[in-house]
């Protein structure tokens, strides 16, 4: 560790606690479950289920993962020029260009994902590929979107993400109906399915672009997460700066985060939350804040930016920290002042 980290100037003082242990100084702070998005086949249904904690949400299975894809390198950048509006007048030269995908549909369901796909000659995938222009699911009991997997891929991609009704009525009209008049908010009850399809057709501006000021690093404890490498690739499609190292980060990014993940079921050193003495380093040293998983994951899920509240601190920040690491004191919340 840098020495520089010995002499911390006051303003970051001000925010240590009582206690001479870092590690009871970390330990102190609430028990922050993971979003860990694992993966599994998906032709079969899969139990998945989401659980609310202070607006941090535990899935415990989903659907495939990113292994269909074209290639894990694949870099989403601004707006792709993609053909998914299907016509419901002459669908028969669209409809060449309509691959569809589904998510949290049981295995009873199935039947009409086959139906719509038989009737319309459409192009079906069951697991998921960048190819994908219309991800079907069903939706929870109180009409939102599930988080799966594929639910991520086809936010970033722009796709139609529609729920399972728009099929059911489609075969009953033997039309294809207007997409848009099936697209459900997502878990957390925002209409980001609704905003991303509008990106994609350029109808207003993203509300991603200020990702490509934010850069990132991926603490060591984020390798032990089941979804450590696509939570990596969604970060670059987003248009999140990744770091490879502390040293990328530089003032021309108006954020400089540092993400960081509890596994409780690793006994791994390396999967251990950063101590104080590393968080005051980075503060020092690189001008960086130390944060949990969860606000990225959080961002990407409802497309736009998340506030940095109390909850995604790993250390407890203050307005005057934030000033000292030069960042825009708006963009984050503080328990205390």
């Amino acid at each position: 560790m840098n020495n520089s980290a010995a002499s911390v100037p006051d303003i970051v003082a001000e925010w240590d606690t009582d206690s001479d242990s870092e590690t009871i100084i970390l330990s102190d702070l609430p028990y922050r479950s993971s979003i860990i998005i694992s993966a599994d086949v998906d032709f079969q249904y899969q139990d998945q289920n989401m659980n609310g904690n202070n607006g941090i949400y535990v899935q415990n299975a989903t659907d495939s993962s990113n292994s269909g894809s074209e290639s894990e390198d694949d870099v989403v950048r601004g707006t792709p020029d993609r053909c998914h509006v299907s016509n419901p007048w002459n669908h028969s030269a669209r409809n060449r260009h309509i691959v569809i995908t589904y998510t949290n549909v049981e295995n009873k369901e199935l039947e009409v994902i086959r139906d719509l796909v038989d009737m319309f000659k459409l192009n079906v995938s069951i697991s998921w590929t960048d190819r994908v222009t219309h991800l079907i699911l069903k939706t929870n009991a109180d009409k939102r979107c599930i988080r799966t997997k594929k639910f991520m891929n086809a936010l970033l991609l722009n796709c139609f993400i529609i729920s399972l009704e728009w099929a059911k009525d489609c075969i009953t009209s033997k039309t294809l109906l207007p997409e848009v008049d099936y697209i459900p908010p997502e878990f957390c009850g925002e209409f980001s399915p609704l905003a991303s399809w509008r990106v994609g057709r350029g109808i207003i501006n993203s509300p991603m672009e200020w990702t490509n000021t934010c850069i990132l690093y991926f603490h060591s404890s984020i390798e032990f997460n089941d979804s450590y490498s696509d939570i990596k690739l969604w970060a670059q499609k987003a248009g999140f700066v990744v770091a490879n190292d502390l040293g990328d980060f530089n003032d021309n990014y108006e954020l400089r985060i540092i993400l960081a993940d509890k596994i409780s079921s690793s006994h791994d050193v390396r999967a251990n939350l950063p101590n104080k003495r590393e968080i005051t380093g980075w503060i020092c040293d690189n001008k960086g804040v130390a944060i949990y998983l969860d606000w990225l994951l959080e961002c990407l899920f409802r497309y736009r930016f998340v506030t940095i509240n109390h909850h995604y601190q790993i250390m407890k920040l203050n307005s005057n920290l934030v000033e000292y690491v030069n960042m825009n004191q708006g963009l984050f919340e503080f328990e205390f002042n």
